[in-house]
């Protein structure tokens, strides 16, 4: 089975925070560089289990979020398109 999955019939796994590069001057575009260290930041502030929602426009990140969950252990819930540039990526992270 795939980590990755698009969120069946519009419906996305409930976030317990959300971090949006898309809608910020400062990281519009954000590619890898910028896109995983703000994920790890993030996820720092959570607790085991919890689901981050990643908002971003890069049309490369589908891919590298499905390989930087696989290398990090978080699990990539499911990925929403709302634009052909604009994703909705939901991950959990690892329990420790």
């Amino acid at each position: 089975m795939s980590l990755e999955r698009e969120a069946a019939g519009g419906e996305s796994p409930a976030p317990d925070a959300v971090l949006d590069l898309a809608h910020s001057p400062t990281t519009q575009g954000a590619s890898c560089a910028v896109l995983t260290p703000a994920i790890r930041a993030k996820l720092r502030e959570m607790e085991a289990g919890q689901v981050l929602e990643v908002v971003v426009d890069d049309p490369t990140a589908r891919d590298d979020l499905a390989s930087w969950c696989r290398l990090s252990g978080h699990e990539l819930l499911a990925v929403r398109e709302e634009s052909p540039r604009l994703l909705h990526a939901y991950l959990r992270k690892k329990r420790d």
